[in-house]
């Protein structure tokens, strides 16, 4: 009896064992994106026309496995790259202040650029952070009043009012680790009409999209 007892409790384990591994390797590599795009109407009676400004941004918060990665070896010249849609960026370690030998583990990256207005502009924040099994990711970009930066999807809604669901793929490259993400994302587009009677009629949208998913390896 004890021995049919000690074997179910045996395949227990293996069965509890091989789930719990199945969920790390599903959540092991995660990401989470968001975009938010506003637009408002200005106008200038005594100039006689209006303006749409625009207002945006989007996030992406990911977390990656470094499993079977050296992070000892990181140095100044160790390549990172982010990608979502468009968006792309591509720098070294050294780029957002790590060196080696290393008493902190992270990178702080602080991107200008000049606007259509000749302006120098802070329009990008990428933070990384990592230990031995795993690296943060956080990105923070404006992409409208400046337009220095276009949205990653809310562009391909202006104008509409409808849900969103649309595909998004992402990447994230730290040394010689590339993990892939293809996401499903959701949102809202809602657009309204503005009648300035002699300045003429305005559309405004408001648009809003997230999505979330887990990546995997790429060979």
């Amino acid at each position: 009896m004890r021995k049919y007892v000690f074997f179910g409790l045996a395949i227990l384990a293996i069965i509890v064992s091989a789930g719990i591994a199945d969920s790390y390797a599903a959540t092991s590599n995660s990401l989470t994106f968001n975009e938010t795009y506003k637009e408002k109407l200005v106008c200038y009676k005594s100039e006689g026309y209006c303006d749409v400004v625009g207002s945006g941004k989007f996030t992406v918060s990911a977390k990656i496995s470094l499993n079977g990665i050296d992070t000892t070896q990181f140095n100044s010249d160790t390549p990172i790259g982010i990608s979502v849609e468009s968006f792309n960026f591509n720098a070294t370690l050294g780029d957002g202040g790590f060196v080696s030998p290393y008493k902190k583990q992270s990178a702080k990256f602080l991107v200008s650029d000049v606007d259509i207005d000749g302006i120098t502009r802070q329009y990008l924040t990428v933070t990384l952070s990592w230990n031995k099994t795993s690296m943060t990711v956080k990105v923070t970009c404006i992409t409208a009043p400046w337009d220095i930066e276009w949205p990653v999807i809310a562009y391909n809604y202006l104008g509409e009012t409808s849900p969103i669901s649309d595909s998004l793929s992402a990447e994230i490259d730290i040394d010689d680790l590339a993990v892939g993400f293809d996401l499903n994302a959701t949102g809202s587009a809602k657009t309204k009409t503005t009648d300035k009677k002699d300045l003429g009629e305005y559309d405004t949208s408001t648009i809003s999209v997230k999505a979330s998913g887990t990546g995997t390896v790429i060979d």
